[in-house]
């Protein structure tokens, strides 16, 4: 299952040289393209410190919980959810996720109903668990999308349905709107609960607010992930009126810095023509991609991507790349054979030069 927090063991070297974009402009280095931060624009309420004027909005005044009201109504009105809840950690997000749809069916008198099954695929492989649920002997991982196989661990002690719309852990992999749709058809037949992962695919990353709004297929719960600078990292759990009464009665605390950081992603992504931005910058990126493996295909074997979420397919595996990358000044992600390229939303044109540029320069190395 995806995480950026529960893989970001793709460490990269601290030597950064200067990056020099293909049109000769350079760049100052690193290039994040790791997937590490969202970002979002400088003169916002999270980002004021680093502007040169002081920045005034209406969460600036209020106390961290009422920021943490104020952010999770924001977060709801913008998603499928009726109620937002939100953390200090992704794993706490999804322990409580989980505890809510237990609760949810012992409220409704199904007791039994515990057990989660969480489609992780081939290519997540056996880490595709999110984290915090790690240990729960009520949680079934299923290595595989056959739908007779999901069909056969659906019993009376079944209590939901897990997936990541784009999957990332040991892969990349976007799930087809029709398997999320057959899942969807799958929860409601059975009376089941169905979440989806997008701790790394939500957020604008795709080119949508959220990843599944691309198959037109809504959850009942959803986690969602936001990490910016050297603040906490913010974790939503989103759940609808139905399954909102199985949900903790009061809220934790968060970081104030955090909630400032998500109210001005959340506000930057509700701007007009910000997600518009942000995906005619996916599609130079994917250009750029495109054309880099064309012209290099004894480096890449397969791409794949939507949104500022793309990746290349490496004969050898992704991570000898990843390093040497990261040595010329390129942050990316490792995930099997993959290397993912996860830059923020806010990442510019130039940027994206750069990045094609250093791919090329470490291909056109490694084949001399």
């Amino acid at each position: 299952m995806s995480g950026a927090s529960s893989d970001s063991a793709n460490e990269h070297s601290d030597r950064i040289e200067t990056v020099v974009a293909s049109d000769g402009s350079v760049v100052r280095g690193p290039l994040d393209f790791s997937g590490s931060s969202l970002g979002f624009p400088e003169k916002s309420a999270g980002s004021a410190q680093l502007g040169d004027e002081p920045f005034r909005a209406p969460e600036l005044a209020l106390d961290t919980a009422g920021l943490s009201d104020a952010l999770c109504a924001k977060i709801a009105s913008v998603s499928f959810g009726h109620r937002a809840f939100l953390f200090d950690s992704e794993a706490e997000a999804w322990r409580c996720a989980v505890e809510t749809m237990r609760r949810h069916h012992r409220i409704g008198g199904r007791p039994k109903r515990r057990r989660l099954i969480v489609c992780a695929g081939v290519s997540d492989g056996p880490g595709g668990l999110p984290p915090g649920l790690e240990g729960d002997d009520e949680i079934t991982l299923l290595q595989t999308d056959h739908p007779g196989r999901l069909a056969t661990e659906i019993d009376n002690r079944a209590a939901g349905i897990l997936i990541a719309p784009v999957r990332t852990k040991a892969g990349f992999e976007i799930v087809p709107p029709e398997m999320l749709a057959r899942l969807r058809e799958t929860a409601d037949e059975y009376g089941l609960v169905l979440a989806f992962d997008e701790s790394v695919c939500g957020l604008g990353r795709t080119g949508m607010l959220w990843a599944h709004e691309w198959a037109g297929v809504a959850p009942d719960v959803m986690v969602a992930l936001h990490r910016h600078g050297n603040a906490s990292p913010l974790a939503a759990l989103v759940v609808t009126q139905k399954v909102a009464r199985g949900a903790p009665g009061r809220p934790t605390f968060v970081d104030r810095a955090a909630l400032l950081a998500g109210h001005a992603l959340v506000d930057a992504l509700a701007t007009p023509g910000f997600l518009e931005q942000a995906q005619n910058r996916s599609w130079r990126l994917e250009d750029r991609l495109a054309a880099l493996f064309y012209k290099r295909r004894g480096a890449f074997t397969a791409r794949d991507g939507i949104g500022l979420m793309q990746g290349l397919a490496c004969p050898g595996g992704a991570e000898p790349v990843r390093a040497m990358l990261a040595e010329c000044g390129l942050l990316t992600r490792a995930m099997g054979s993959f290397l993912g390229l996860f830059p923020r939303l806010t990442v510019e044109e130039s940027e994206i030069d750069a990045a094609a540029s250093i791919i090329d320069a470490v291909c056109a190395r490694e084949t001399q």
